[in-house]
């Protein structure tokens, strides 16, 4: 009733919260407003709300989400345990029957933006890196009590069960493209290299991608779907801690007070701390228009290397934990974290992308016009973010033959 009553914007029941969270008994929210934001997340509404109080001139703000149980869970026993990286929680209201919950959460200012990242900025943000993954360090138990999944564990998917959840994939054909040894060593990361094979599916349907996907990028790709545990048991060795799962740049909110947040926990899961890292050097030079995930452009240019800033991770985890942290370890598997996020984000996205094309002429006749006669199409966004995928590919070539 309490969440119903905030929601509909009741000044007495925010009154209450307020006083309770702010304690200050004499604070009285005369008026409720609230304004949808759009953000890069596709659970819930998000929304700002603006509390108007009695002998105040300006209002305050406030955030309230509509989120997922596994985000409820990492702001009930987790956040507080990081108070400098997540934004106060006033409020919490557990799942219900549609199993959605609901958060009210400080607002947070983001007064520079992504595009405008300084040095000093993309290291605060390293720096919080290993702070979260430093303070649960190995600390498995403790994760698993706050309710997170396992990133790389969990039981092996059967056949039937895959069949059952999944089963456009099985219609289209690419779930041949696993093994029943790929199948027991992907544990429940099952479901996400399907549908990477569903990707290099229709990537080899089209002839690739020319100047960016090739044969030798597709043949990699299925040789890790064939047998992905040269590129899972490195990780799996590695200590387990706290995975944001998308720390990815317009996920961090940075003030003029250096004040750094990391929001968004809906993928939080316990796993290797490089596979954050990998995302966000991954994620690191696309910018998204007005934080739009399908209007992405590229970085003109970075603060820092992306070795400069594995240094820096490396360095801060060593200081915090000491000879107990194995950094050689942790480079080394760095070519591992990369081939699994390339294989479950970019091409399963590319089922996704290219799932309305209607031949392999077309595509290929795309990829012969200049960029400049592609915009205002539908192919623009494709086209923008061409250099940005050959190196990835790059990257991910080097990264399959260093396993």
């Amino acid at each position: 009733m309490v969440a119903t009553q905030l929601q509909k914007r009741d000044p007495l029941a925010w009154s209450v919260l307020l006083r309770e969270r702010l304690g200050e008994g004499d604070v009285v929210v005369t008026a409720v407003s609230s304004k949808p934001l759009r953000f890069p997340s596709r659970h819930g509404r998000v929304s700002r709300y603006l509390l108007a109080l009695e002998s105040h001139s300006d209002p305050i703000t406030v955030i309230g989400k509509r989120t997922t149980p596994l985000e409820v869970q990492f702001y009930q026993h987790l956040a507080p345990k990081l108070p400098r990286l997540t934004p106060p929680c006033y409020f919490i209201h557990p799942p219900d029957d549609t199993e959605i919950g609901w958060l009210v959460l400080a607002d947070v200012p983001n007064d520079i933006s992504p595009e405008r990242w300084g040095l000093e900025d993309v290291e605060s943000i390293i720096t919080r890196l290993a702070d979260y993954h430093s303070t649960f360090w190995n600390q498995e138990e403790t994760l698993e009590r706050a309710g997170l999944p396992h990133f790389l564990g969990g039981a092996p998917y059967t056949w039937d069960e895959l069949r059952q959840e999944q089963a456009i994939y099985f219609d289209q054909g690419p779930a041949a493209m696993l093994s029943d040894h790929a199948l027991q060593h992907a544990g429940q990361l099952a479901p996400l290299l399907l549908k990477a094979a569903n990707g290099v599916a229709v990537m080899r349907a089209l002839g690739g991608w020319p100047g960016i996907l090739g044969e030798s990028h597709l043949a990699a790709a299925t040789d890790l779907l064939d047998d992905p545990a040269p590129m899972l048991e490195p990780l799996r060795r590695l200590p387990p801690t706290l995975l944001h799962g998308a720390p990815h740049s317009y996920h961090w909110q940075l003030s003029l007070f250096d004040d750094v947040y990391l929001l968004d926990w809906q993928k939080a899961a316990i796993g290797p701390g490089i596979c954050d890292l990998v995302n966000f050097l991954e994620q690191f030079e696309l910018l998204y228009a007005d934080g739009d995930r399908c209007n992405m452009g590229v970085r003109p240019f970075w603060p820092l290397s992306e070795e400069t800033m594995v240094d820096s991770y490396l360095i801060g985890m060593r200081a915090r934990l000491g000879p107990t942290f194995q950094g050689r370890a942790v480079r080394q598997a760095m070519s591992a974290a990369r081939c699994l996020y390339v294989l479950v984000n970019w091409f399963a996205l590319f089922a996704e992308w290219f799932a309305e094309m209607p031949n392999p002429y077309v595509w290929q006749k795309i990829n012969t016009l200049p960029e400049d006669e592609l915009i205002g199409s539908a192919h623009e966004p494709i086209a923008r973010v061409r250099p940005y995928l050959q190196g990835v590919y790059g990257r991910f070539l080097q990264a399959y033959r260093s396993l």
